[in-house]
């Protein structure tokens, strides 16, 4: 097995900020050490697939790890202070690599190129993170610097490397029960999953949180993978553009109710336009329902560099249980139109940086975001004992109207995807994850082709 070194970030001067109603930390730290004032944290992850239906569509081979180190600083001035992680990505040396192209279709070992952020599963170190941070209470946050940003249609499911953004922001939460922001984002970097999200999870369909290939894995344009690329490049197009800004208010003013929306404005791309409410309510003793609905819709802005573009769903969610037990039902409902003939996107959501708040995603499955879905999702947990849970779930997305793998291919069938998840947590630094995901594509058989898999992956980490 390679091993894992981990090298000390140095604090860079901060080109970018984040969003100020989101934490920006790489791992949950739960007993960071204490550094000449600052403070230091980190992680070491590791991922192995056990193994995977033989089909040359999901990969049966594939083990990564992930180190993370990070340093925040004491306060320079009262309210002031920095924070740099830097990330170091490969191969353990369990990977049966076989045809590293994975183009053969005679060769039925397919790696799983999520895990990696290198064509081979090559050594990878990443400054993902560095920041300045700003915060004098309820008056003004602001943070600048690259790093992980927790927003709705910043957020998504990772393996290993995960996503990060160069912005600008500042908040205020002055007004009781509202907090207010604006954000600009200039410049995003892909992590391991990315290659994943555009082939396997988005079957090329430009929904799942990429809209280019990447070029490591990839014969096609593409994007690098831990490189800060351009948001228009990003997205696809020929040419730079301003980014994204965002404006997003949150109203927590009566009790047990939660109220976001958010515009995030792709100059000369897209509009984007994320609403949500919750509401929790107590039902029994240690239980309580959450009742939640969401809003999601894109259009053309600008010049247009990717085309017309027309998407909307909603969904709700229905959430019940307590430490011991929890059940949910969930339902997303996407729109019927096309993107009125665009052959730049096609049709669907053009999910170009990394976005993932439907109700109905799983594992491997994000077809909410496709044209004309009608999906519902269920599931729930329960803890077997102290420090070892049970989680399920079960979704259908029915057939969309969405073409796949770029040469027109149609629905077949419905998609669903079964997963189910074994979290042993023996102590608090520790934790211990396996599972299974079953899934069949929309696309299974189209051309005699099978798009099947039964999945089972094991991942372990350690926060320090």
């Amino acid at each position: 097995m390679k091993k894992i070194v981990l090298s000390a970030a140095a604090l860079l001067t901060a080109v970018s900020i984040q969003a100020i109603e989101t934490p920006t930390e790489a791992p949950t730290v739960k007993h960071p050490m204490t550094l000449s004032g600052g403070e230091v944290s980190g992680q070491i992850k590791a991922m192995h697939i056990i193994t995977d239906k033989d089909n040359n569509w999901t990969p049966n081979t594939g083990s990564g790890y992930l180190g993370t180190l990070k340093y925040v600083t004491p306060e320079f001035i009262k309210g002031l202070k920095a924070g740099a992680a830097f990330y170091i990505n490969g191969d353990t040396g369990l990977t049966d690599w076989g045809a590293v192209s994975n183009t053969d279709p005679t060769d039925d070992i397919k790696t799983a190129q999520g895990m990696f952020t290198s064509v081979g599963g090559e050594e990878n170190s990443h400054l993902g993170q560095a920041y300045l941070e700003y915060n004098n209470g309820k008056m003004i946050q602001a943070k600048a610097g690259r790093m992980i940003l927790k927003t709705p249609l910043t957020t998504i499911q990772h393996s290993l490397m995960p996503n990060f953004y160069e912005a600008y922001a500042l908040g205020t939460k002055a007004i009781s029960g509202l907090n207010l922001g604006i954000t600009h984002i200039n410049k995003i970097s892909y992590g391991s999953r990315a290659a994943t999200d555009w082939s396997l999870i988005g079957e090329k369909t430009k929904t799942a949180g990429v809209s280019r290939p990447m070029y490591q894995q990839s014969t096609a344009s593409g994007v690098e993978q831990t490189k800060f690329t351009n948001m228009g490049h990003a997205a696809g197009t020929a040419e730079s553009t301003n980014g994204i800004t965002a404006l997003n208010a949150t109203y927590t003013g009566i009790k047990n109710l939660k109220i976001s929306i958010w515009d995030y404005y792709a100059h000369d791309i897209s509009n984007n336009i994320y609403a949500e409410v919750t509401y929790k309510m107590p039902v029994m003793k240690g239980t309580k329902l959450a009742l939640n609905a969401q809003y999601l819709s894109q259009s053309e802005t600008g010049d247009k560099l990717m085309g017309t573009l027309n998407y909307s769903m909603y969904g709700a969610k229905a959430h019940i249980g307590n430490k011991k037990w929890s059940v949910y039902a969930a339902y997303n409902q996407s729109n019927d139109k096309d993107n009125e003939g665009n052959a730049k996107i096609g049709s669907g959501f053009l999910n170009s940086w990394g976005a993932d708040p439907a109700y109905t995603s799983s594992l491997f499955s994000r077809n909410a975001y496709r044209q004309d879905v009608g999906a519902y999702k269920i599931g729930g947990h329960y803890a077997i004992m102290k420090g070892l849970k049970f989680k399920a779930g079960y979704a259908n997305y029915g057939q969309s109207k969405t073409e796949g793998y770029l040469n027109g291919t149609l629905s077949q069938e419905d998609a669903t995807e079964f997963d189910m998840m074994l979290i042993y947590k023996p102590a608090k630094a520790w934790t211990f994850k396996i599972f299974n995901a079953i899934r069949t594509s929309e696309y299974n058989d189209a051309g005699g082709k099978e798009y099947e898999m039964n999945h089972v992956r094991l991942v372990a980490w350690y926060d320090f």
